[in-house]
């Protein structure tokens, strides 16, 4: 905290829209940087930013950096590093000498593009500039602002495996004579390099010893846990991390924790330790995501793998790799598990386990329920995997990793189910359970809880500026996003601490924020995504694709198919997910059951079925980049008196026909069978 106060008093000291500058030039700067401020104040961000980056050309404008502040917190990394990456060019266009003020300017913000996306931002990106903070130095040693640098880079350095920039910052660290980057470089390369005995060595001897840098005892007994896991030692793994010095400890203790419960085969203990740990952190307000997790997900694929849950453990050795796509352990993990999948299979002579999860006082016991039908959820664990599951001959939606649901029909009286699950070995495993239905009917009124109160999340996803200049960038998507934030915010149940924004994202981005959808939500809770961008149909291959910022035009592999995004919806847990996207096409996400303008409103225990069902600004066509869509989704929102209103609800009264008379596009409202839907609708709870 005390360095992010130090950086607001520093940028404070420099913050005028435009740094020294006389005659024509400057006169032109400054009539550049307030049409700029006019524009934006009428939400003409692109334009706004074109004249800013236009005026910084001339003289470097301080401003940028408010900006590029402005568009880390609303989730745009991209835009917040091309604004800061252009500031400092041309502060170095300046050719500034030891003596001018602007050089101070220039540290700071090297320093502040490092903090900002190491703490929030791309870790890669905040180690890149770090080195070049770094190798910026004058003096014989490092100033304040250097050294927080480098020793925040070496631990980002570390927690990504990044060994050659590890060891670039090692030799700046040495030049400099600074002697804590020069120690912990030291020994992150040394673990990274696996020379788990040399690190033990040196850090049982500095631990008593001390070394010319402080701290280095502390230091010591705080990375000895690395290296005895790494060796596998496990005796001293535990007695090294009963001596830990909390207060350096980087990483989260649960980390420690699961390492021990890994490294002595307490596999079922590890997994909760190694989700907890991977867990964002927090400083004021801002979500800290943790580096590395390339290596919790591997971790705890090898604990799921200890389990024989090969299922989770590929979707963990995946997730890493999406990470870190060439980290060594989870490709060898992946290669691992094929074979144990392989000699599982052939081994494998037994059925699913079959455990009933909903209803939930399902114990053996007859269960009355009212109502139609009702919902039938469970598991079905196999070590080969689950291959399909039925309730009375009837094919329901299942996951490879053994989750199953379904909604079954209710008659008079006594009824009685039998679920069969296949495993991918073709073995079966029957279970017969009965459901009897009440007599008297019981009202129902929709009302957006659960057995366990859920909370509500959202996610807004927004394309707006691309890399391929042949696809013209947007003018609005982060706009819409941010008001349709700020009204699920403002109006409804959904807190600060659960709504994410992902601004002119690339597909990886796209995956890594969907895998931290997936490990905060819980069964109960309910998520709403927003995407808004361009897309496409390839009419050929009747498949619909988001262009997220990476996208290339030419080339089919560089897009995101809606396949793949239904797949990342099926793996989310929440109960009901909302999907609403404002792109071309965008109706395509449906496979079937897309229900128009004469859908009947009728809200009936929508909230006790998994939910999937999506809104979408168009069918088959090209939607404006001026959205009516928006404009009446917003107005839906906004002007709502009611306490409950449902996505269907609101589409049919508020949305098809508004956007149908005042523009050319055919909204929709359907249902994403592929991505586990069975019955009901997601419904806003006003507050």
């Amino acid at each position: 905290m005390k360095i992010k106060l130090l950086t607001i008093l520093l940028l404070m000291f420099c913050t005028g829209d435009l740094l020294a500058q006389s005659g024509n030039e400057a006169r032109e700067s400054r009539e550049l940087i307030t049409k700029s401020d006019k524009l934006r104040k009428e939400g003409k961000i692109l334009e706004a930013d074109k004249l800013l980056f236009e005026a910084n050309e001339k003289a470097p404008v301080a401003k940028l950096s408010t900006i590029a502040f402005e568009k880390l917190k609303s989730g745009d990394v991209k835009g917040a590093n091309r604004c800061w990456d252009a500031l400092i060019a041309s502060f170095k266009k300046q050719n500034l000498s030891s003596k001018d003020s602007r050089e101070g300017s220039l540290e700071v913000n090297f320093y502040t593009q490092t903090v900002s996306n190491l703490d929030m931002g791309d870790p890669a990106v905040g180690i890149r500039v770090a080195i070049e903070h770094l190798q910026s130095r004058t003096a014989k040693s490092f100033t304040y602002l250097q050294q927080t640098s480098c020793w925040l880079a070496i631990d980002a350095c570390y927690q990504t495996s990044d060994l050659e920039n590890l060891k670039t910052i090692k030799s700046l660290a040495e030049k400099a004579d600074y002697k804590r980057g020069i120690f912990v470089s030291g020994i992150y390369s040394l673990l990274l390099e696996k020379k788990y005995d040399e690190v033990i060595s040196r850090l049982n001897r500095i631990s008593v010893e001390g070394e010319d840098y402080r701290l280095a005892k502390k230091m010591s007994k705080s990375m000895l846990p690395f290296a005895y896991f790494g060796k596998g030692d496990t005796e001293n793994l535990k007695k090294s991390i009963e001596e830990i010095d909390r207060i350096l400890v980087w990483e989260s203790l649960t980390y420690y924790q699961g390492l021990l419960a890994l490294s002595q085969k307490e596999y079922a203990q590890a997994i909760p330790m190694f989700t907890e740990a991977m867990k964002p952190g927090k400083i004021a307000l801002n979500k800290i995501e943790r580096r590395g997790k390339f290596r919790y997900y591997t971790y705890r694929a090898e604990a799921y793998l200890g389990l024989k849950d090969y299922g989770n453990a590929k979707k963990d050795y995946d997730a890493a790799l999406i990470y870190n796509p060439n980290y060594q352990p989870a490709l060898d993990g992946l290669a691992k598990l094929e074979g144990n999948q392989i000699v599982a299979r052939k081994a494998d002579k037994t059925g699913p386990e079959i455990k009933i999860l909903e209803p939930t006082n399902m114990r053996g016991l007859k269960v009355v329920a009212v109502g139609k039908d009702i919902m039938i959820k469970g598991i079905a664990s196999d070590p080969s995997g689950l291959k399909s599951a039925t309730i009375n001959g009837q094919t329901i939606y299942s996951k490879e990793e053994g989750d199953f649901w379904g909604t079954v029909a209710l008659a008079d009286g006594v009824n009685k189910f039998e679920i069969i699950a296949t495993d991918l070995a073709e073995n079966i495993s029957k279970q017969v359970f009965e459901i009897e239905k009440a007599a008297t009917p019981i009202a129902v009124t929709p009302i957006a809880v659960t057995e366990k109160q859920g909370k509500n999340y959202a996610v807004f996803i927004a394309s707006q500026n691309y890399d391929d200049s042949t696809i013209p960038s947007l003018e609005n998507p982060i706009a819409d996003a941010i008001k349709l934030k700020l009204i699920l915010k403002n109006s409804y149940n959904f807190g600060e601490d659960n709504i994410y924004s992902l601004f002119n994202p690339q597909r990886d981005d796209f995956k890594k924020k969907f895998l931290e959808l997936k490990e905060a939500l819980q069964p109960e809770d309910n998520l709403v995504i927003f995407y808004a961008g361009h897309g496409i149909w390839v009419d050929k291959e009747k498949r619909g694709y988001w262009l997220l910022t990476d996208a290339q035009r030419n080339d089919v592999n560089t897009w995101l198919p809606n396949k793949q995004v239904l797949d990342l919806i099926a793996e989310l847990p929440s109960r009901h997910t909302l999907l609403i996207t404002d792109a071309c096409f965008s109706g395509s996400v449906f496979k079937s059951r897309s229900i128009g303008a004469d859908a009947p409103v009728a809200l009936k225990e929508m909230n006790s079925k998994i939910t999937r069902v999506a809104i979408t600004s168009g069918n088959d066509t090209e939607v404006p980049d001026v959205s009516v869509f928006m404009k009446y989704l917003v107005k839906a929102l906004s002007e709502n008196k009611d306490k409950y209103l449902s996505a269907q609800k609101m589409f049919t009264t508020q949305i098809i026909e508004a956007v149908m008379t005042e523009s050319k596009t055919e909204p929709r409202y359907g249902t994403l069978e592929l991505a586990g839907h069975v019955e009901g609708d997601f419904i806003f709870n006003k507050k």
